[in-house]
């Protein structure tokens, strides 16, 4: 067996990121850090927080007061997770379509293999204390992911969720790194096949760029009405999300969409442009 690197730990759970969106009490902002870094993660990006700072932070981190200063605050959750790869949203409740959704245990899992095997920024998203995410934010989310908890009192608070899912984080860590060195490279996760992909997988920022370009083209070409979209635009992020577009399948179909939109409007003519023709 391979002997336990906790630099190696670290720098696995170095791309992973806990965001916390309109965080209402600055005690569940010191609780999260604490177990943030009881568990080996140390990013923690906050989305408009209620109040900030405050001295219960600080209370509340007891000896993770040193992750205070590596903070990050942005003002929406697109900027918080524009850099990543795969995003997590947290919920508990069920929502106006089905999403792919995985118990933390199996996302954790995902969450390393996509670290490991492709070097992918993940990010896992908590929601306010008395709501948690709304619709739209839990949209931006390539899956959905719940805690199992006693259905006949499944409270727990956001400082508590980001425990049980930091520590199931750092289970997959120690899980992979103590595998034999001859499938060292294997991660089997939910019986996926393990792929080395040839291409880079695009960032959050790129897909909030691609669905308005899709959007407008299935408008000019009177197949999405935006008056009355009924969930056609959510089940596309459903669909893309799910799918996890590389750079090439990105470029190839915003490639069709402009091409799609100069038809619509009689301005298509043959190019013989290579800059505007996809390498495939």
């Amino acid at each position: 067996m391979k002997t336990f690197d906790n630099a190696m730990v670290s720098s696995h759970l170095n791309h992973v990121r806990i965001v916390m969106v309109n965080t209402t009490l600055p005690a569940n902002i010191g609780s999260a850090l604490r177990a943030m870094k009881t568990m080996g993660l140390s990013k923690l990006v906050l989305v408009a927080p209620k109040t900030y700072p405050h001295p219960d932070i600080d209370a509340l981190a007891a000896g993770a007061t040193d992750l205070i200063e590596q903070i990050e605050i942005v003002e929406t959750l697109e900027q918080a997770i524009a850099d990543c790869h795969l995003v997590f949203g947290t919920s508990a409740r069920s929502r106006t379509i089905p999403w792919p959704l995985l118990d933390v245990r199996p996302a954790s899992e995902k969450a390393l293999q996509a670290v490991v095997q492709q070097q992918q920024e993940v990010a896992i998203i908590f929601g306010r204390e008395d709501r948690g995410l709304t619709n739209e934010e839990l949209a931006l989310a390539n899956y959905h992911v719940t805690i199992p908890v006693n259905t006949e009192y499944g409270v727990l608070n956001v400082a508590q969720a980001i425990q049980i899912i930091c520590y199931e984080l750092r289970m997959a860590t120690l899980a992979y790194e103590q595998q034999d060195d001859n499938d060292a490279q294997s991660m089997p996760v939910n019986n996926q096949i393990d792929m080395h992909w040839d291409e880079p997988l695009v960032t959050q920022e790129q897909m909030q760029q691609f669905y308005p370009h899709l959007e407008k083209m299935l408008e000019e070409i009177e197949f999405l009405d935006l008056n009355n979209p009924r969930l056609l635009p959510l089940r596309l992020r459903r669909l893309f999300g799910r799918i996890q577009l590389d750079r090439m399948e990105y470029n190839l179909l915003r490639g069709i969409f402009t091409r799609v939109q100069a038809l619509s409007q009689g301005k298509w003519k043959k190019s013989t442009d290579k800059e505007d023709q996809p390498h495939v």
